[in-house]
């Protein structure tokens, strides 16, 4: 225990939830990848918001497309190269770079042509109304057949 001495600090059950803290988290979901766009998606006074955090991301590399149930986000990280960048030696590199994809469903039907996005610090924000439902309807007979 000496050579390990958080241990001795923890009771057995927190031990046991910090080492299964990792594997709550699906080893694939939808559009994941090694860093994805962590995304809230709520819904206030009539409309549904979906807010990504896109961090180190040009808006101008994001595109984004919204249907009555879901909507898709796609974006690029590119690799901030500078003058000098390959005579580089590294002791960590955890920035991520690449591609994020995303297809998030709506949980009531949206309509597209409402939709809205705004981008600032880092994090997009999507509105769109709900596709108000029909509150029409008709109240049906019933005949019984002798």
């Amino acid at each position: 225990m000496a050579r390990y001495p958080m241990m001795r600090m923890m009771d057995p059950e927190s031990m046991i939830d910090t080492f299964m803290r990792g594997f709550n988290e699906p080893f694939f979901t939808e559009g994941f990848t090694e860093f994805g766009a962590k995304t809230d998606l709520y819904r206030k006074d009539g409309k549904i918001y979906a807010e990504a955090e896109l961090p180190g991301i040009n808006p101008d590399d994001v595109e984004l497309h919204v249907y009555g149930d879901r909507l898709t986000l796609s974006a690029e990280k590119k690799s901030e190269s500078t003058e000098g960048a390959k005579d580089k030696s590294y002791f960590r590199s955890e920035r991520r770079y690449g591609k994020i994809e995303r297809v998030i469903s709506f949980p009531v039907e949206a309509d597209p042509e409402t939709a809205k996005a705004t981008f600032k610090n880092g994090v997009l924000t999507v509105e769109i109304a709900e596709k108000s439902q029909d509150k029409a309807h008709k109240k049906v007979a019933i005949t019984s057949e002798a």
